[in-house]
């Protein structure tokens, strides 16, 4: 049982210190490797928000990532939310954007446009859920995903 360990052992650091030897000197490992290659970065589906993309893939993500890190106050509502809904989504969500703003730990998902132009993105901001729909470049709607 040993001795078979023993050899495994061993042919696999002959493979390993020979694979170098193997390649063209001109030909970087990763190319001599394809299945290592990645020009951009995997990342998770959550089960909740969906595909999770980078913060800064357009400008909604840009825009919704920087909204969700800075602090709660009457001038973010301002300066975030349609002027048309504010009154509406302060009432029914200033406990969440108070207990959460700014958030640390931000997660966005893949947008998708909606037939009216709007763009929805889902969040998870700090181990809460929310999906945001965002239109001319402030929030228009919003809603809690319960998981």
């Amino acid at each position: 049982m040993m001795r078979n360990r023993c050899l495994c052992l061993m042919a696999l650091l002959i493979i390993f210190v020979s694979f170098p030897a193997l390649a063209d000197d001109s030909t970087p490992v990763r190319v001599a490797m394809p299945s290592n290659v990645t020009e951009s970065p995997i990342l998770p589906f959550d089960r909740v928000i969906g595909q999770v993309v980078e913060p800064d893939c357009d400008d909604n993500h840009v825009l919704l990532y920087n909204a969700l890190r800075e602090a709660y106050s009457f001038e973010w509502t301002e300066t975030h939310i349609a002027p048309e809904v504010r009154a509406a989504l302060v009432r029914l969500y200033d406990q969440w954007l108070a207990t959460h703003l700014p958030c640390s730990e931000i997660l966005l998902s893949v947008s998708h446009v909606n037939a009216d132009g709007s763009t929805g993105i889902n969040v998870r901001a700090d181990g809460s859920c929310m999906a945001f729909v965002l239109s001319g470049g402030m929030i228009v709607s919003m809603k809690e995903l319960v998981f």
